[in-house]
């Protein structure tokens, strides 16, 4: 009875040890799963962050506007933000946000307008490796 109990015990250990279709098949599900999880990130990241975060939206529709943000440091931030046709500056920060100074929209709309346009990731990307097109003056 006893080397019954044994021989089964036995069987039931090497079955556990076992990984079904061996290691190369478990390599395998491995890599798809890492690439099917990399994959929902980069979704995520590429079209819901968008939907997260509305100042990351064009336009910024809504009756709260964020015109401009500064980070001054790690944890405190300056916003220039429009409301109800009033412009002010808020500034955030390990303290509740504070109302800095109310500012004349005329004077922030001509700086926004009169302000560099960022460039965006691709352009940057685009001079780095050579491939930015340069640009042509139009012809009379």
């Amino acid at each position: 009875m006893l080397a019954v109990l044994t021989a089964l015990l036995q069987q039931e250990v090497a079955a556990r040890d076992e990984v079904p279709g061996g290691y190369g098949e478990f390599l395998l599900m491995s890599l798809l799963v890492l690439v099917v999880v990399c994959l929902l990130a980069w979704l995520v990241l590429r079209f819901g962050l968008r939907r997260l975060y509305p100042m990351a939206r064009p336009g910024n529709e809504g009756p709260v506007k964020v015109i401009a943000r500064v980070a001054l440091e790690a944890r405190q931030t300056l916003y220039i933000v429009e409301v109800g046709g009033k412009t002010m500056l808020l500034g955030t920060g390990d303290r509740p946000v504070s109302l800095i100074s109310e500012l004349d929209s005329d004077a922030v709309a001509a700086a926004v307008a009169a302000a560099p346009k960022p460039k965006s990731f691709a352009d940057v990307l685009r001079r780095i490796t050579g491939k930015d097109k340069p640009e042509q003056e139009p012809s009379p």
